[in-house]
């Protein structure tokens, strides 16, 4: 029994250790039939199946968003007509009229309570310069509103005054050209605490805050032109039209991972704000003109960033300083209205209406030399001056 044991043992002695030998091997062995060359630049396969797949994926979408993108933008490409600038323009003129009526009823709503009545003096002052510079270039007339009575009649003595007047001359037919308003809305907003005016879409509001700044008609007439020269330029309806670039833009630097959470602040920062300042100073160069064409000194433009340079830097809590947000430096715009100041003057210099008005007032000036309006001979010999008496 034993030896049967014994022999059972023998018998399976060998092949335990020859499993035990096979199963345990130096860490270093590499069994010849396992040795494989591997590149370093080859992946699995089911990383080869998906990344290309994706990537190619994404790669034709962006490009034919970038095709359809770029097509668009170059079909919508125009030049300004008054200065020769290319910009994105896809607002159609009937799209501008509707924004126009909206934009009116919406101005209305917001300064309820506020609006001056159309025959405030200050309303008629703000129509009577806005009304000459709109006829001066030939850029339309003030809406007359239905149901105003006395504004109305104010509108026609405004429209009808005699020829020689060195206020107002005969009105032009209004323009046909769908880029310009025909009828321009104007409306002063009773708020002195906001130092700014503004024009869009056919609409023009002063702000009183402005008017302690102007000072004198010369430099309304500044802030006026300058307003009116961004609508007549379709500035606003150029910033709706850059702001879907904008958002395109900022939209594929998000999808391409390259905007880091920065996306609309980049896109600000490197066009928004470059064009805004584009706009400012184009308006200045059209508002210029436009104030000379009306026969009103230019260098009313250079005195009012001067006069809202200096009030920005003594600025006081409580003041809305809108006319200078996002806008060049004051000393840049004076410099490039100053170097323009020898063209307006000769437009102005150019215009038989501004050399009709410069003669009256010359005549004016002389006459009052003698004692405003003359002098009166007393019975004894003695002059008496009108204003004296």
């Amino acid at each position: 029994m034993l030896r049967a044991a014994l022999s059972v043992y023998r018998s399976f002695r060998p092949r335990a250790s020859a499993v035990r030998l096979n199963s345990v091997r130096p860490f270093s062995s590499t069994r010849p039939h396992q040795a494989r060359y591997v590149r370093f630049n080859e992946t699995s396969q089911s990383s080869r199946d998906w990344r290309p797949s994706t990537w190619d994926r994404q790669s034709r979408i962006l490009g034919g968003v970038g095709l359809v993108a770029v097509t668009y933008y170059v079909y919508h490409l125009e030049q300004v007509p008054e200065t020769g600038r290319w910009r994105f323009m896809d607002i159609s003129p009937g799209a501008e009229r509707k924004l126009a009526e909206q934009t009116h009823a919406q101005l209305l709503q917001e300064y309820r309570g506020k609006i001056l009545p159309p025959n405030h003096p200050l309303t008629l002052q703000v129509k009577k310069i806005v009304t000459r510079l709109l006829e001066a270039s030939d850029l339309g007339h003030i809406k007359a509103d239905a149901g105003t009575g006395t504004f109305g009649e104010v509108l026609q003595d405004l429209w009808h005054s005699p020829s020689g007047s060195p206020d107002m001359a005969s009105a032009p037919s209004p323009p046909t050209s769908a880029r310009n308003p025909a009828e321009w809305n104007v409306m002063v907003v009773n708020d002195p605490k906001i130092v700014n005016a503004m024009a869009t879409f056919g609409s023009i509001v002063v702000f009183t805050g402005i008017l302690p700044i102007c000072q004198d008609e010369n430099v309304l007439a500044a802030v006026l032109g300058h307003e009116i020269a961004h609508a007549v330029a379709r500035h606003p309806s150029e910033s709706l039209s850059y702001g879907k670039v904008l958002f395109l833009i900022s939209y594929l630097l998000e999808i391409a991972g390259l905007s880091f959470g920065f996306g609309q602040i980049l896109t600000s920062l490197v066009l928004q704000l470059p064009n805004s300042r584009t706009h400012e100073l184009e308006a200045d160069k059209l508002g210029l003109f436009y104030s000379a064409r009306a026969c009103y000194d230019p260098r009313g433009a250079p005195e009012l960033q001067s006069r809202l340079s200096n009030l920005e830097k003594h600025k006081k809590g409580g003041f809305d300083l809108g006319f200078l947000s996002t806008h060049p430096t004051s000393e840049v715009r004076i410099k490039a209205l100053e170097r323009l100041l020898p063209d307006a003057d000769s437009i102005r210099a150019s215009s038989e209406r501004c050399s009709g008005m410069e003669e009256a007032l010359g005549a004016f000036r002389n006459v009052s030399r003698e004692g405003i309006l003359g002098r009166l001979q007393h019975p004894g010999g003695r002059a008496v001056d009108i204003w004296t008496t």
